[in-house]
């Protein structure tokens, strides 16, 4: 108590009389104190018991000025494309693939939004305008379990040209192997009958070691064999195996990506994600879909 009177006395002593304290720290000659634009000037550093001390310190004012209404216009797309890289896990892996094969922006926005899609189909989509019902969610870095109202494995509806639209699947270890080969009465569109002839594949998009059919055609497209399917496809799926042969729960899709008038997908879409570890993505060209 002694020292806390001590220090109040010596503060009376200090201040001017007849002056407020808002007077006493108001900027002289009536300038308003505008720390954007004040320059960087010295001072005396307190001794934190309302002394003192000879020591410099310096006041340094932000190194940049407030950005403009232009300049915030301008900075809104990216800052968009994050905030829904955040929410979409999927969406975020498949622009950092594009970007890392050097895609053009249009190109990368196109992935973006794929991924997004594959995100909504993932957690299903709820009829437009139904109410959503939001549950707690897992722990972070940890996935949900399946639920026991949902199939681990959804295969989409072919389009109306009978072209596979893709799969998606909750991968856990009972899965692995249970799949089956290639049926070879089975044709996807865009096959020509000779596989060693024209180097392609009937391939799956939810592979046989993951526990995909070779039976359905809504899980079959043509594939270049050497190139796509091995050992693009072929290592991405051996990947996805080994992640849940250690006992993780992998969110494992498949979308084929198809231009216009080409029976087999240009492209396939193919995302990992898992209870541990980062989200994986990646996109396979598909050399069998040159117009013939």
């Amino acid at each position: 108590m002694l020292r806390l009177e001590n220090v109040k006395k010596q503060h009376a002593e200090r201040m001017p009389s007849g002056r407020l304290v808002t007077e006493y720290f108001s900027p002289p000659n009536g300038h308003r104190l505008d720390f954007l634009h004040e320059a960087p000037r010295r001072g005396l550093a307190g001794t934190g018991d309302g002394g003192e001390t000879d020591a410099p310190c310096v006041y340094v004012r932000p190194g940049h000025p407030p950005a403009s209404q232009a300049e915030l216009e301008e900075r809104r797309p990216a800052v968009e494309r994050v905030a829904f890289m955040v929410d979409h896990p999927i969406a975020g892996a498949a622009y950092g693939v594009a970007s890392l094969v050097n895609a053009s922006p249009r190109l990368r926005d196109r992935a973006l939004a794929l991924g997004g899609l594959v995100d909504a189909a993932m957690v299903g989509a709820a009829p437009r305008g139904a109410p959503i019902h939001r549950s707690s969610p897992p722990p972070r870095g940890q996935l949900a379990p399946p639920s026991l109202l949902r199939p681990s494995i959804r295969i989409r509806e072919a389009n109306a040209s009978g072209q596979a639209v893709g799969v998606n699947a909750t991968l856990t270890s009972p899965m692995l192997g249970t799949g089956t080969r290639v049926n070879p009465r089975r044709t996807p569109p865009g096959w020509q009958g000779a596989g060693d002839v024209h180097n392609e594949a009937r391939a799956h998009l939810l592979a046989k070691r993951l526990g995909g059919s070779g039976g359905d055609l809504r899980n079959l497209v043509t594939l270049t064999h050497q190139g796509a399917n091995t050992p693009q496809m072929s290592s991405f799926e051996g990947n996805v195996a080994r992640r849940v042969r250690s006992g993780e729960v992998v969110e494992y899709a498949a979308t084929p990506l198809y231009s216009a008038g080409v029976a087999p997908p240009s492209a396939v879409l193919v995302t990992a994600l898992g209870s541990r570890g980062a989200p994986s993505a990646r996109i396979i060209s598909n050399p069998a879909a040159r117009p013939r």
